[in-house]
């Protein structure tokens, strides 16, 4: 027997040991389980609690249109993970690292340089050298080396084991094409086996043009297996005009657990983000004259409102 799917067609799975997946599968009831363990706190809930919005044994997902601050945000959670001065740019990113485990972050869109100086920013956050963050740049692999190194990882290196965070940046190049029902599934179903070795992932997608859903079928049938959606946007006029090109609002679209609250993300004349409640000058027009009104909090400079890390040179 087959299922049809489109014009394609996936043969039965005959040589399956069902009653060792029943036993396997099974949920006992009685069982006491350990809590769920954040790995990252996003935001606060409508109380003012933090929220644990990437959790171990989970994946989650930024999504967003071009150009909107996606791997400024990535980098705010590596860095949150790792701490250090991190608290200094942001109290929407918390994490809870323990030494002794990993963080790998993947890149398989960018350029070396640039890759090189997405990867440095979270060092500069951080502002000390943290030698379980491990950059990997993807770009230049094929699809299946891509998926065979990130297997790899997970399954055979001395990092086994020891991996609390796996960011992927962008989530859709490692299938050959995002409209691919079958392909797409079959990342998907790959990408919730690598969270049951005890790891989050956390990996990026664009969002359709004009929509508030991911892009292709990899965005579909990826997200709906998400605890948490991260959303972010550009904050724009009824016209759909851009307002403001260094800030956007990130907002939660999906949570198993609690939704946070929106906030907002603003990247400074350093290139470095931070993170901030109440949207910093917003733009009115006010008869027909434009004004620009700077209802923030703190009112002070960079410097004054979030204090100067002493960061090194060349943390990693």
């Amino acid at each position: 027997m087959i299922d049809l799917i489109e014009d394609k067609v996936i043969p039965e799975n005959e040589g399956s040991d069902y009653a060792s997946m029943f036993n396997e599968c099974l949920v006992d009831l009685k069982k006491e389980l350990a809590p769920i363990e954040p790995i990252v706190h996003v935001g606060f809930d409508y109380k003012g609690n933090k929220v644990a919005a990437l959790t171990r044994f989970e994946c989650s997902c930024i999504y967003a249109p071009s150009k909107a601050k996606k791997s400024f945000a990535k980098s705010l959670i590596e860095a949150a993970y790792i701490g250090g001065n991190t608290s200094n740019f942001t109290k929407h990113f918390v994490g809870t690292n323990r030494e002794d485990r990993y963080i790998i972050s993947l890149d398989t869109e960018q350029g070396e340089a640039y890759a090189q100086r997405s990867f440095r920013r979270v060092g500069e956050m951080v502002g000390r050298d943290y030698e379980k963050y491990l950059p990997i740049q993807l770009r230049k692999k094929s699809v299946h080396d891509r998926l065979g190194l990130i297997r790899w990882l997970i399954y055979e290196s001395p990092y086994k084991g020891k991996i609390d965070l796996i960011t992927i940046d962008g989530l859709a190049d490692l299938v050959l094409n995002t409209n691919d029902i079958i392909a797409s599934t079959e990342l998907a179903e790959e990408v919730m086996k690598w969270t049951a070795e005890g790891l989050h992932v956390c990996f990026i997608l664009h969002k359709n043009s004009g929509s508030q859903k991911a892009r292709g079928h990899i965005g579909t049938v990826s997200t709906i297996k998400c605890e948490t959606l991260i959303s972010i946007d550009l904050i724009t006029d009824d016209a759909g005009n851009v307002l403001e090109k260094n800030t956007v609002k990130v907002s939660c679209s999906h949570s198993r657990g609690i939704s946070f609250e929106d906030f907002y993300l603003t990247v400074n004349e350093q290139s470095l983000p931070f993170t901030h409640t109440e949207q910093r000058d917003n733009i009115f027009k006010v008869l027909g004259e434009e004004k620009k009104i700077d209802n923030s909090v703190p009112t002070a400079s960079l410097t004054e409102a979030f204090g100067t890390p002493d960061i090194p040179d060349i943390p990693f």
